[in-house]
């Protein structure tokens, strides 16, 4: 995918966000706290993740990334999947159906592209540790388990300030606060 594309995500992501407020009507209570419960795990994965990351200065090895390369990118996709949760009733109004399957369509595309070129970066940046870190810990699904001999790292508050994972909670408590407002509060 052309760089362009990639410096185009976020812009994109922005867009995207502004539709949803637009369209997003939450159908019960239900489907809100289910929605809630899904972008807190998304949240806390994405928290988890930033804690262990010094982009482009070592292989991040601990916590999640012992057991999947792309955390970050995980709890991006379980948080879209949670505001797409909130959106959720049958039969599906168009615009909520065309928000998810955008979602998806963008999430694969794009985030595909994103990590293809990481990776390539990372192999570029780090050499051998990270290709011998990328051989053992998959991509995006934890089919292994927590992959051991990887070496050890502590969770750093310092680094996760510092990669300043707190906005997209911030941002989180937004929507999901706007999202409550917008349903109606019977079961």
């Amino acid at each position: 995918m052309p760089k362009f594309l990639l410096r185009l995500r976020v812009p994109l992501g922005f867009l995207f966000a502004g539709w949803y407020l637009l369209v997003a009507k939450p159908n019960s209570v239900r489907t809100y706290f289910l929605s809630f419960a899904l972008v807190g795990l998304g949240c806390l994965l994405r928290s988890w993740a930033a804690g262990y990351l010094l982009k482009g200065k070592r292989v991040a090895v601990g916590g999640p990334y012992a057991y999947i390369r792309n955390p970050l990118y995980v709890g991006s996709f379980i948080l879209g999947i949670g505001f797409c949760v909130a959106l959720w009733q049958w039969p599906m109004p168009w615009s909520s159906l065309a928000i998810c399957m955008a979602f998806l369509f963008g999430f694969g595309v794009m985030y595909r592209a994103k990590t293809l070129s990481e990776e390539r970066e990372l192999e570029a940046t780090l050499g051998e540790p990270y290709q011998a870190y990328a051989r053992q810990v998959p991509a995006f699904l934890p089919v292994r388990g927590a992959v051991a001999g990887l070496g050890h790292q502590r969770f750093s508050l310092e680094i996760y300030r510092r990669n300043r994972e707190y906005e997209c909670v911030l941002g989180s408590i937004a929507l999901l606060l706007y999202l409550y407002w917008k349903t109606p509060h019977g079961f």
